[in-house]
């Protein structure tokens, strides 16, 4: 999973963090920091074994493309925000 947020929030300089631990660690702390956090959904655009969802969050208007491996779980998540 790669996020700017990931900088700030879990102290990894790389933007990026690997193993459902970790990101299960990640998502812990952040629902805990916001713990209303909410997202209204605008668009899911389909891929080819992606998908990207547009959505309005915390920060404002953010997309994260989600790719999945063959057994259709997700191998690799990108956030973007403004």
């Amino acid at each position: 999973m790669s996020s700017p947020v990931i900088i700030k929030l879990a102290g990894e300089p790389s933007g990026t963090l690997k193993g459902k631990h970790a990101v299960g660690v990640y998502w812990t702390k952040a629902l805990e920091l916001m713990p209303n956090l909410h997202f209204d959904l605008l668009a899911t655009l389909i891929g080819v074994d992606s998908i990207t969802l547009y959505y309005q969050g915390a920060r404002g208007p953010a997309a994260e493309v989600f790719h999945f491996n063959p057994n259709g779980k997700v191998a690799r998540a990108y956030a973007h925000y403004l």
